[in-house]
């Protein structure tokens, strides 16, 4: 098999390394860094691009619910300072006690720290002891300085975001206190680190923040990610917004950047949407408003520390929400909404029926299909209608971490997302909320440089792809022409780019009444290192989508290579049973194409089946998941161990941005 020029594996490490290289020389606090100015022309070349790993949804002591959980020292420059290779100490177990360090063994190549700008003012008035309001209760209670549990802390302080309309914070409606100001500190703060640690060629950090509606606990988030320093002077939060409709945020973004600012430009990514309820994606009411949402909002979260969006599949149940793919039962949460706890005993007995499909991205994709051959309002039609597709949704992954820790997704260090209140392995594992978590996804981009233009121009066109944690490299091509033995073929990647279009792509009109689109779908393992062992790759799916000529949508998914080898495990080393591949490659063409039809494609690859992260864990406090004497009785205090919301075997996977179908109009 070879890939440009040179054998596949060996190309693909050599991207891996280059791609580790521009991050391991910034151990150094990024406080101390020095930016580099250079000119960021874009290199035209997509043969020049490689993956860039990263994380794009990242939480520090500036979000409030970060801060109530214990993060409370590590701010941006911290957090900054970690993706690029320096360790950090989370602070959380017990001051008294040694340090509770932390480290990548290897460095991202970008994040974007994305705190809640809801709570900017807040976090300003109630850490700063000369401001008004400093001593009111609802800053005692963020400081911990009240006899009250942290969970119910947390709810204190963000219950202005889960009312159905966005509420302002006590103290900021107090006399003489002035929360926009403090706000606008805040995040000049953030733009000062982004900008300290801003290391074109080595490092790229964005100024960025989430947007946090959360209307009666539907998580409808949005991280704001700026395309350059030209930045407004506020960040429009879901207060400033008043309202939990999208594009309201994209109203005052528009105005305040795009409108306001020369040179500003800025897209949001949709939070991952599987505790959404179902309205995170709502039907557009024209068509100007659905190619609005492809030009705002190209990318969703397809994975992080509340799990999988994809799609969900309940082995319990043996049944889905809208799909018998099992393969959708990877890293699924117990709720509908976005706050769940161990306190709510029925939250693990939830039925597929209990689910929106369109909290779902498969499904949303499916529906965008159905909405564009529909057609939508459009005064600028002959016929009053056009046809344009919503949700044409690319895929990136990240961690939400509310540890300042970016890129912390290996299961064996993990050490939570969430501050104190996960700090120990019996926190982590004791209760439902923790344990059903993971450590998180990664997003890759490929781009041609490592600098902030480039890896924006990459995520606005959709050449992205989610992992849920490990780094395996993805490539995904579509079109009409690829011959079926292109794996082996030096200029792989050439035709790619010149007789189709890469992932996040869109193909052309079929050429022909016979012709059937073909797709080259190439996966490397994650090679690892010498402190995390890659996982080789069991098998290559194409997932397809399709709306038929009554408006009804399908799916299928597609094995192209490797082969289900089944999930066992060796229970001793939790390594695959039966193992997979270094490398696979496929081309593919569609057997049941119907040209008159809309479709997407996307590639899903699956590693061998490993242990899930909480199995050693779990076995560090004596209790084996694997042991059919495992206790799941009420008194035993970590029976969420042996429950079968958490599968103790995993298989850890990729998922490639889609391809999009659509007949002539």
């Amino acid at each position: 098999m070879m890939f440009n020029g040179l054998g596949f594996h060996a190309t693909l490490a050599l991207l891996l390394i280059c791609s580790a290289c521009s991050s391991q020389d910034s151990g150094t606090p990024s406080g101390t860094a020095t930016p580099v100015q250079v000119t960021e022309a874009d290199l035209s070349d997509p043969l020049s691009r490689r993956p860039l790993f990263g994380d794009l949804h990242v939480h520090t002591k500036y979000s409030v619910d970060a801060y109530v959980f214990g993060t409370t020292q590590n701010g941006p420059d911290e957090a900054y300072a970690f993706a690029r290779g320096a360790t950090l100490d989370l602070g959380a177990i017990d001051p008294s006690k040694p340090l509770n360090p932390v480290k990548l063994t290897r460095p991202l190549d970008f994040a974007a720290v994305t705190d809640h700008s809801e709570g900017f003012g807040i976090y300003g008035i109630c850490t700063d002891k000369n401001a008004p309001g400093y001593n009111s209760p609802e800053c005692q209670n963020l400081r911990g300085e009240l006899p009250t549990p942290t969970q119910l802390r947390f709810l204190a302080l963000v219950g202005q975001v889960l009312n159905p309309l966005p509420q302002r914070a006590p103290v900021c409606q107090q006399p003489g206190v002035d929360c926009p100001a403090y706000s606008a500190s805040i995040w000049a703060d953030i733009q000062r680190a982004a900008a300290a640690n801003y290391l074109p060629g080595k490092f790229t950090s964005f100024i960025a923040y989430e947007w946090t509606a959360t209307p009666g606990n539907a998580n409808l988030h949005r991280n704001v990610i700026f395309a350059n320093e030209k930045v407004p002077y506020r960040a429009a939060s879901y207060t400033e917004t008043g309202s939990p409709d999208v594009r309201k945020l994209w109203g005052q973004l528009q105005s305040q950047c795009k409108d306001g600012i020369k040179g500003c430009d800025v897209l949001t990514i949709a939070h991952n949407s599987n505790v959404s309820m179902g309205l995170m994606f709502t039907d557009p009411t024209s068509a100007d408003e659905a190619r609005k949402r492809q030009v705002w909002e190209p990318l969703v979260e397809l994975h992080q520390h509340k799990g999988a969006s994809e799609c969900r599949f309940d082995r319990r149940f043996g049944a889905g929400v809208g799909t018998t793919d099992e393969e959708c039962s990877f890293e699924q949460v117990p709720s509908t909404g976005l706050v769940y706890l161990p306190a709510f005993p029925d939250a693990a007995a939830l039925p597929p029926a209990a689910f929106s499909r369109r909290s779902f991205v498969r499904s949303v994709l499916a529906d965008g299909l159905a909405i564009e051959q529909k057609g939508l309002r459009d005064s600028l039609s002959p016929n009053g209608k056009a046809h344009v597709n919503p949700f044409r949704l690319g895929f990136v992954g990240s961690t939400d971490t509310h540890n300042a820790t970016p890129g912390a997704t290996e299961a064996k260090s993990w050490k939570g997302h969430g501050g104190n209140q996960e700090a120990k392995n019996e926190q982590r594992v004791g209760n439902l909320a923790s344990i059903t978590r993971n450590p998180g996804g990664l997003a890759v981009v490929w781009a041609e440089q490592n600098n902030r233009k480039s890896l924006f121009d990459a995520l606005r066109r959709r050449e992205t792809y989610a992992t849920s944690g490990t780094r395996p490299v993805v490539r995904f091509f579509g079109g009409w022409n690829f011959k079926s033995d292109l794996c082996n073929s030096p200029n792989l990647v050439a035709s790619g780019y010149s007789d189709g279009v890469p992932m996040g792509g869109e193909l052309s009109v079929q050429p022909s009444s016979n012709a059937a689109p073909r797709f080259v779908a190439l996966a490397q393992q994650d090679p690892g290192n010498a402190e995390v062992q890659g996982t080789p790759l069991q098998r290559l799916q194409i997932v397809k989508g399709w709306v038929d000529a009554r408006g009804a949508t399908h799916e299928k998914v597609f094995d192209v290579a490797g082969s289900d080898t089944g999930r066992a495990v060796n229970t001793n080393t939790c390594q695959a049973v039966q193992t997979g591949s270094s490398e696979l490659c496929a081309v593919w063409q569609d057997p049941e194409f119907d040209g008159n039809q809309r479709a997407f494609y996307y590639l899903r690859v699956l590693e061998d089946p490993v242990c899930r992260w909480h199995v050693s864990q779990c076995q560090a406090l004596g209790v084996d998941p694997f042991a059919s004497s495992c206790d799941t009785s009420n008194s035993n205090p970590y029976r969420q161990c042996c429950g079968s919301l958490t599968d103790p075997v995993v298989q850890q996977r990729a998922w490639a941005s889609p391809i999009w179908y659509a007949p002539a109009q």
